[in-house]
């Protein structure tokens, strides 16, 4: 039962990031997923789950593939520790941590791209604010996300 209510997430994110604009800016809700999976799950499987989206993600954009899968394995990987004890969970660590794994994870995305492909057009322009306005939408995203706890 839980494995098919991921596999909604997952097709709910895919459809969202292709057909929703937030006041005229994509959403990254493919990153925000793999940020919760890595922060609730472990590193090896936050990282495998990013790169499972992320080569997902790739092939449907029909370009280089590659780029995303970094990006998205990084994000799991580094999400995955903000459970691990040495942080104390607050709205504002959960608000600034997906705030800033979109952030790295998009400017990493962008310069896999401009180093094995070509360049993406727009970079420092619309590239930046896309990445500010998805790390924004995220970050509140990220506000409501909420550590599993054993205790009652």
């Amino acid at each position: 039962m839980k494995s098919a209510r991921i596999f909604f997430f997952i097709l709910a994110a895919f459809l969202a990031d292709m057909k929703l604009s937030v006041l005229g800016f994509r959403p990254d809700l493919i990153s925000f997923l793999v940020y919760w999976f890595g922060y609730s799950h472990s590193a090896q499987g936050g990282m495998l789950f990013g790169a499972a989206l992320g080569t997902a993600e790739d092939s449907l954009n029909m370009g280089l593939i590659g780029p995303g899968m970094l990006s998205r394995a990084v994000i799991g990987f580094l999400a995955s520790f903000l459970s691990k004890g040495f942080f104390r969970w607050t709205p504002l660590l959960g608000f600034f941590s997906a705030l800033l794994l979109t952030i790295a994870g998009g400017l990493l995305e962008f310069a896999s791209n401009y180093v094995f492909g070509k360049a993406p057009e727009g970079l420092f322009r619309e590239g930046i604010v896309l990445l500010l306005s998805q790390g924004l939408l995220n970050g509140v995203l990220g506000i409501f996300l909420r550590p599993v706890t054993d205790e009652p």
